[in-house]
């Protein structure tokens, strides 16, 4: 058992010397959080931004307030895949949509990204409204981009449609190669699984299983009224606009919201000072975390809507 340990041991120590590292199945790649990729993805917009190719941000909300389009869109699949289908599936239609933008407090270029997915082979992409609106106050300077996980930079050509009510909005990007785009659907019921592939606290590439708990009516101050889904499959900030899929590999919906609800009340935590055996335990009150969690989605129905 010991010289088994040591063998593990070594072997681990030779691939970290390598600097390479391996996952467990062809084709499943170890991703980065954070580091190269985004300063990679910084000097590209900055080279599109330098070209004039990048949708400002002025002209985005002129164009927020565009309600419809008229767009192909493909039929919904019928043919149930496995678990591990659906993650290659959402994976390749997955587009990180957001801001390349200059704060108020510094000169450097930022990026703020969120999620979207493609829905057509066209350049087509839908995400959350919230996700790319954005006010001339928010910051000094901002263009409106989209990548993919390889490091990919499309330009946003234009916004095609949006409902602020619903969260929901259509894109274009300006793409090079194959698109794999994901068919909508909307005759989904509760209890019908569904999964999720976005970056939820920047942790890249998350991948993750539920259902569908409800369909209700979404209420917010200011704002009418509107349907929304919600599910168990996680996600957190970071998440907004990504697809959520049902068996079939088809776009339900997407993420557009995460809050908790109820109390566990108060629990005791034990906290100890001094060393050895002269120990002192205190136990304080705190409260205890969040009862549920809930995941609302904007439905695919509602993406659906806005094409004429």
């Amino acid at each position: 058992m010991r010289l088994f340990s040591a063998l593990g041991l070594c072997g681990i120590c030779a691939v970290v010397l390598s600097g390479y590292l391996f996952a467990q199945a062809p084709g499943v790649e170890i991703v980065r959080d954070k580091g190269e990729q985004f300063k990679m993805l910084v000097e590209k917009a900055n080279k599109l931004m330098e070209a004039d190719a990048l949708l400002s941000l002025k002209e985005v909300g002129k164009q927020l307030e565009r309600e419809s389009c008229k767009i192909e869109l493909p039929e919904p699949s019928t043919k149930e895949l496995t678990d591990r289908e659906i993650w290659r599936r959402s994976k390749s239609a997955h587009v990180r949509v957001g801001w390349h933008y200059k704060c108020k407090k510094c000169d450097k270029w930022h990026q703020n990204l969120a999620g979207g997915y493609f829905i057509n082979d066209e350049g087509a992409v839908a995400t959350c409204y919230h996700v790319i609106d954005k006010d001339e106050k928010s910051y000094r300077e901002g263009y409106l981009i989209a990548a993919n996980n390889k490091g990919d930079l499309f330009p946003v050509e234009e916004v095609l449609a949006a409902d602020k009510t619903t969260d929901t909005a259509i894109i274009r990007v300006k793409t090079d190669g194959q698109i794999t785009a994901l068919p909508l659907n909307s005759n989904t019921y509760p209890g019908d699984s569904a999964w999720c592939y976005s970056d939820p606290l920047g942790r890249s590439s998350y991948f993750s299983k539920g259902m569908i708990n409800r369909f209700y009516v979404y209420k917010k101050k200011g704002q009418e009224e509107s349907a929304r889904m919600e599910v168990s499959t996680d996600w957190a900030p970071g998440s907004s606009g990504a697809a959520v899929l049902d068996v079939y590999g088809n776009a339900i919906g997407h993420v557009s919201e995460i809050s908790s609800a109820g109390s566990r009340g108060k629990s005791p935590v034990i906290s100890k000072s001094g060393d050895g055996t002269n120990k002192v335990t205190r136990i304080a009150q705190k409260s205890g975390g969040p009862m549920i969690i809930f995941h609302c989605a904007s439905r695919a129905a509602d993406v659906m809507a806005l094409v004429e």
